[in-house]
């Protein structure tokens, strides 16, 4: 059973990821979060990207703290999840690093590029500091699949920000739901 991932525990794992000195960038939520400067939904996971190296140790520390293997639809060698007993889950996105300076994730047979410029963003949670990509690439990253209703709210925010246009995907599924909200009746409680 997940547990919400709070601040508190995201400080915690930076600290850690600081005493291993991996080379690592938060992604997804907590990513949008730091390139927003605040807090602004719960959390249910940490995202991060990390290079292929720094993940087997990180793997390695972690099992020696109680985390394992949390078996999901979409689990490969480049995209797991692993979780404490509490149900605290990290979302590990793989990189590899190629001669050029970017990155690879994926499939070795279809690879996506990553490219280190897209890498090259600050983000700030209170008083700590972490790298984690740009607005640009989260906004980006964000399509390809079901979008959920956190998704939009991330890549809104970042979107009303950083003036970075949405992608179509972003607004049909904005358009859908406002005209179900126009459609559902409201209801009177008396």
């Amino acid at each position: 059973m997940t547990q919400e991932f709070t601040r508190e525990d995201l400080e915690r794992y930076l600290d850690l990821f600081g005493e291993l000195e991996l080379s690592i960038w938060i992604d997804g939520g907590w990513g949008v979060d730091g390139l927003l400067g605040v807090q602004t939904r719960k959390h249910e996971d940490l995202d991060f990207l990390i290079e292929k190296p720094d993940s087997e140790r990180l793997v390695a520390a972690i099992r020696e703290l109680g985390f394992t293997d949390v078996h999901s639809n979409d689990h490969t060698s480049w995209n797991f999840v692993m979780g404490t007993p509490d149900g605290k889950n990290f979302d590990f996105h793989v990189l590899e690093r190629s001669q050029d300076g970017d990155y690879t994730y994926g499939s070795p047979e279809n690879p996506i590029r990553v490219t280190a410029e897209s890498l090259a963003g600050r983000g700030t949670i209170g008083d700590r500091h972490f790298r984690c990509p740009t607005p640009e690439f989260q906004i980006d990253s964000h399509t390809g699949y079901e979008i959920k209703e956190s998704d939009i709210h991330d890549v809104t925010a970042l979107s009303e920000k950083f003036g970075i246009p949405l992608h179509p995907e972003h607004i049909e599924y904005l358009a859908k739901r406002s005209k179900n909200e126009k459609e559902t009746p409201l209801t009177c409680l008396h």
